[in-house]
């Protein structure tokens, strides 16, 4: 039987780059990192007021989901008509659906939209802009800069 030795490790250390070692890069990178960057995004969702009436919906507060985030009203209701296979229309603030839907319907749709098109991929903010380049829509985010094709609604 043979005893063995243990052998002292070398502790692994990073080479100096630049003359700096890694800790003192990764300090000075953070220490230039913005507050506002550092804060974890806290996204409040809102949700649709609807009212059933007859055989239409109303989605009572829609000026106030569109100002929120700052949404393009046609492709929130393009994404809406695809989605739910039916016909709307805005008047005064208000958006009429033909057909009865229920709030949770209405809200899972208008989350699944605020993920898509409004919260970046990236950094989590709610604030892309969709373009349309070169016949293919475009989600930018005005925080982060990141970018990605979307699918049309």
């Amino acid at each position: 039987m043979v005893n063995r030795v243990p052998q002292k490790k070398e502790s692994l250390k990073s080479p100096d780059v630049m003359g700096y070692s890694y800790e003192e890069m990764l300090e000075m990178a953070l220490s230039r990192i913005p507050e506002n960057v550092k804060k974890p995004v806290v996204v409040e969702m809102v949700e649709f007021n609807v009212i059933k009436e007859s055989d239409r919906t109303i989605i009572t507060n829609w000026n106030t989901v569109i100002n929120r985030f700052n949404i393009d009203e046609k492709l929130l209701l393009k994404f809406l008509q695809r989605r739910l296979g039916t016909i709307g229309m805005i008047q005064k603030g208000k958006l009429y659906l033909q057909g009865v839907y229920t709030k949770v319907r209405l809200n899972r749709l208008l989350d699944a939209f605020i993920r898509e098109y409004i919260l970046c991929d990236i950094c989590g903010r709610p604030h892309c802009i969709v373009t349309k380049e070169r016949g293919s829509l475009i989600k930018k985010c005005q925080a982060c800069g990141a970018w990605r094709a979307v699918e049309r609604p």
